[in-house]
């Protein structure tokens, strides 16, 4: 999609102070954190047509009613902080970056709420809470970058998620500028579901009421395990304790934070467990309950002395990638039981390379982040292999009862494997009232057609892609 001449006068005389075209914004909008190798054309069309930055909503409004009047396609995005490409365009079109959105915070401090811009990002909105006295129930450990709109957009789980669940437990209510330019309120769980995860496809998220905790203080406890196996069983029973957060490391990723910040750390599957705890007597006897745990799971308690600080970096761990030339990520969410053999099978098939970064999100499941990082930057080629290697093995979790983190470009298609079949149906039946004409993130979440040979769907090119990646 090119905007033609008529339709690109339209939207600058109705947003002409907020358009943008210019060769350096298209180039940094036509990635996210992972930049996609420049043989992905085959499959994308990367590169927008413009980007447009709104200030208030009745422009968010104009720009849906001349993109569905135009038939051009919209791409919502905000902190651009995810590896799924969400927030990149699937065949060019417009990128509506909501950053420079009018944005109001307001605490309801009787019944524990917040109301927030899908713009704020969460190291501002939990420093206003805490000056208040109240705290975020979860959020991601792209704290300093992501925005509260993206990762509801994305699935929306993170720290925290362990206690109080993810996006969906916490929000109360949603305002939404529909693809028509119809602005809704959405307060019934049954249609706010429909946006958690859904990637701006039926919409832009314009206000967010979610649920917040008074400031209880976090204590950490630390215990290390020799092995996938021993760690899923780890996690099993530390999640009987009533966790705050549980985060863990492969040995691989604890040699970088050695390296990186000058922990003396073992050479083992190091697990972090925060509790909220405000008594020394609740201290003692979570004690109690964690040393039980770790017993149970054969794993091993760790000193206080190695992990000093540690909770605090785990905002900062991103960081790590400007020390490589080039770096590659994606994410999978796993069951907690029996995926000790994919972890195994996942690390034998990155001859050890790949660095594991996860994070409980509730009783029976865990977010797994995988980075693989190059010292030397990668012809597009390789970097296109390694792509399509770390796809092949997020889809094999789906044989281990896992499921894909988010859909985006890559895991268009996979959205019944995530939310299921039933979800599913809902969710396409909405898309058709509210976005007739498809204009709203399309290829995200209902897998487009293969541009190359447009009989398969791109869920299936990538797939036999994949048959030629060891």
């Amino acid at each position: 999609m090119t905007l033609k001449k008529k339709v690109r006068a339209k939207f600058v005389k109705h947003l002409g102070k907020q358009f943008r075209e210019d060769d350096t914004s298209l180039r940094v909008y036509s990635r996210d954190m992972s930049d996609l190798p420049s043989l992905t054309k085959i499959f994308f069309k990367n590169t927008p047509d413009a980007i447009i930055l709104p200030k208030t909503v009745d422009e968010v409004q104009k720009l849906y009613e001349l993109a569905t009047e135009n038939k051009v396609a919209i791409t919502p995005r905000s902190g651009g902080t995810t590896g799924f490409g969400g927030s990149v365009t699937y065949n060019k079109g417009i990128i509506l970056d909501v950053k420079g959105l009018e944005s109001e915070t307001l605490i309801e401090p009787i019944d524990q709420s917040v109301t927030v811009s899908p713009s704020i990002i969460f190291s501002e909105l939990q420093r206003y809470l805490k000056l208040n006295g109240f705290s975020l129930c979860s959020f991601p450990s792209s704290f300093y970058s992501a925005t509260v709109g993206g990762w509801i957009a994305h699935g929306g789980y993170g720290i925290g998620s362990a206690k109080y669940g993810g996006a969906l437990e916490q929000i109360l209510s949603l305002e939404v500028v529909l693809p028509t330019g119809k602005l809704v309120e959405y307060t019934e769980r049954e249609d706010i579901e429909l946006y958690v995860g859904s990637n701006g496809t039926l919409g832009l998220i314009t206000k967010i009421k979610l649920k917040i905790k008074f400031d209880i203080p976090l204590k950490h406890f630390a215990c290390t395990f020799d092995s996938p196996q021993q760690l899923v069983v780890g996690l099993k029973e530390l999640s009987s304790v009533d966790p705050y957060a549980v985060w863990f490391f492969n040995p691989k990723h604890v040699e970088e934070l050695n390296e990186a910040y000058g922990y003396t750390l073992p050479d083992r599957y190091l697990v972090i467990l925060t509790k909220e705890i405000s008594f020394e007597e609740e201290e003692s006897e979570f004690h109690t309950l964690f040393n039980q745990a770790i017993r149970r799971a054969e794993g091993e308690i760790l000193d206080k002395r190695y992990t000093a600080n540690i909770f605090d970096i785990r905002f900062q761990t991103l960081s790590i990638l400007k020390n490589y030339k080039d770096f590659l990520i994606n994410e999978v969410i796993l069951p907690v039981e029996k995926s000790g053999k994919y972890l195994q099978k996942l690390i034998s098939s990155f001859n050890g390379l790949l660095h594991l970064e996860g994070e409980l999100i509730g009783d029976s499941h865990y977010a797994l982040l995988m980075y693989l990082y190059f010292e030397e930057e990668q012809s597009q080629l390789n970097k296109l292999l390694h792509n399509l290697k770390m796809y092949k093995n997020v889809v094999k979790g789906i044989k281990a009862n896992g499921y894909p983190y988010s859909t985006g470009l890559w895991y268009a298609g996979y959205y019944p494997a995530i939310y299921g079949k039933s979800q599913y149906k809902k969710y396409k039946d909405f898309k058709k009232v509210v976005d007739p004409k498809n204009i709203s993130n399309p290829g995200k979440v209902i897998s487009p057609r293969f541009r190359i040979f447009p009989l398969i769907k791109l869920k299936t090119a990538f797939k036999i892609a994949c048959r030629f990646v060891l």
